[in-house]
């Protein structure tokens, strides 16, 4: 009996301390990682740390558009919006600040007169002034009506040349110096879009 006695004695002492330990584990002394205990009954939310918040995640930025995708973090980056194609003008390389207006239509037959017109009262200044003192080229007005070809290639052949009242003098001096540095004028467009002939007369008065 005194034997047993002891053993007993360490059998009664090992299940206090169990007994005790299990108290300690489920009456609400429990020991965390950041030595904070927690009691029964408490909640959990009073011992979290809010002085200390996680940066939310920064927004991905389209690298074209430069803007943020909305809802997009880096969690969910796959789901960011496919990058924007910009077209860029090429008339504004150079300087994108001023737009560039488009170019004004170009009237042919007018830039054509315009040009024939110049080249006659060049001529007609020239006689007039060289042929000031010829007694062939009397006083008066004279009409001369010219006749000439624009070329598929924009050269232009003098035709018949018409002076009213006549005046040999004045009627041969037109044909020689308007056949001389005659200038190259723009091919007329016929509806196709190809150039073709065409056959013009100018009227002009010339005065003395």
């Amino acid at each position: 009996m005194k034997r047993l006695l002891p053993f007993l004695f360490v059998l009664i002492a090992g299940t206090v301390n169990g007994q005790s330990l299990k108290d300690l584990l489920f009456s609400g002394k429990m020991k965390n990682d950041s030595n904070t205990v927690h009691r029964k009954g408490e909640d959990l939310k009073d011992k979290v740390d809010t002085s200390t918040k996680k940066p939310a995640p920064a927004p991905i930025v389209n690298p074209v558009a430069g803007t943020p995708v909305p809802g997009s973090t880096g969690k969910d980056s796959l789901l960011a919006k496919a990058p924007e194609v910009v077209a860029v003008d090429s008339a504004f390389v150079g300087n994108p600040a001023a737009p560039v207006a488009a170019p004004a239509a170009v009237s042919v037959t007018k830039d054509n007169n315009r040009l024939w017109k110049e080249f006659v009262d060049t001529v007609i200044s020239t006689i007039k002034t060289e042929a000031a003192q010829n007694k062939k080229f009397k006083k008066g007005d004279y009409t001369v009506m010219v006749d000439y070809t624009i070329n598929t290639d924009g050269t232009v052949t003098v035709g018949n040349i018409y002076v009213s009242p006549e005046n040999d003098f004045l009627q041969l001096q037109l044909k020689e110096r308007l056949n001389i540095d005659t200038p190259k004028l723009n091919p007329v467009m016929s509806s196709s879009g190809t150039a073709r002939k065409t056959n013009k007369r100018y009227t002009v008065v010339i005065t003395k």
